[in-house]
């Protein structure tokens, strides 16, 4: 990303790690963090109009786009910590924080375990960490939805699959509503990095890191405890397969929770002029 006035460069974290940073504009700091299969390219239509009054930041998560893809750990908390780490090196004490799907999880544990860091967040169709029901029915919606997260995880078939441009694009469309209209070569922009053995791998572990490692915690009730303590905003699609297996994230007087009717998960892409206006409200004039 280099028009409109985005400059980019790299940025060392902790543990040896470099993530590629998008930056734009002036003004109290915003994160924009994308999820899975995507990179920070997801968020152009939102960068220049939300830059107009924020120092606006986009990263791309460790193993995607353009930053370092090391073997090892992907668990989710680590990600945060890439983005803690982030902020500590850019000498940003609070910021606001809007995520997608694996970026709004993070965004999510940032808010909760981390609040004296977010001044507020918004969570772009990703459910609460944690969050799962227990009614039968519900269960099963969970388990046929995340039935592709197992494919991914798994040795030998997971890194094939990631690689193989035309499985990404059929799965981005998959989830999608009934009105979205990608062409192959705007799906290629997140196949393509995803082609790399290093990117592809990383993608297994992420999956891997969290079937293994987090989902036992989320179902023993322990994997965050934390209360909310600043304000948030979700967005589902209302056509989204999130939004049909997990439902909208559960009341909370901090929680403001709004669904845009006909849109699928790609949410950004799909609907980027109403996600902008609940964004742009929700955020208020800049101080």
């Amino acid at each position: 990303m280099t028009a409109g006035g985005v400059q980019t460069r790299r940025v060392a974290v902790a543990g040896g790690i470099d993530l590629h940073l998008a930056e734009q504009g002036v003004g109290p700091p915003i994160l924009l963090l994308h999820g899975w299969p995507q990179h920070g390219e997801m968020w152009r239509p939102l960068i220049g109009p939300l830059a107009a009054e924020h120092r606006v930041l986009v990263p791309d998560l460790r193993g995607f786009g353009r930053s370092s893809a090391p073997r090892g750990d992907y668990r989710k908390h680590t990600l945060a910590g890439d983005i803690l780490s982030l902020l500590d090196a850019e000498e940003i004490a609070t910021a606001t924080v809007v995520g997608h799907d694996w970026g709004g999880w993070i965004a999510w544990l940032l808010a909760l375990e981390h609040p004296h860091r977010v001044e507020r967040f918004a969570a772009l169709d990703t459910p609460r960490p944690g969050e799962h029901s227990r009614a039968p029915r519900q269960m099963l919606r969970q388990l046929v939805f995340g039935a592709y997260q197992y494919v991914i995880a798994s040795p030998l078939l997971g890194e094939r699959l990631v690689r193989n441009a035309a499985a990404l694009r059929a799965f981005i469309r998959s989830g999608c509503g009934p009105d979205a209209d990608w062409t192959d070569a705007e799906l290629d922009l997140y196949a393509r990095p995803l082609g790399e053995p290093a990117r592809a791998g990383a993608s297994v572990e992420l999956y891997r890191s969290f079937l293994l490692k987090e989902v036992p915690s989320i179902v023993r009730g322990d994997y965050t405890v934390a209360e909310l303590r600043v304000p948030g905003l979700a967005i589902m699609g209302g056509a989204s397969p999130i939004t049909r297996a997990m439902g909208l994230p559960r009341p909370d007087p901090l929680l403001r929770v709004e669904v845009i009717e006909g849109a699928g998960h790609f949410i950004v892409d799909e609907a980027p002029e109403p996600v902008l206006a609940l964004i742009q409200e929700f955020l208020g004039p800049a101080e």
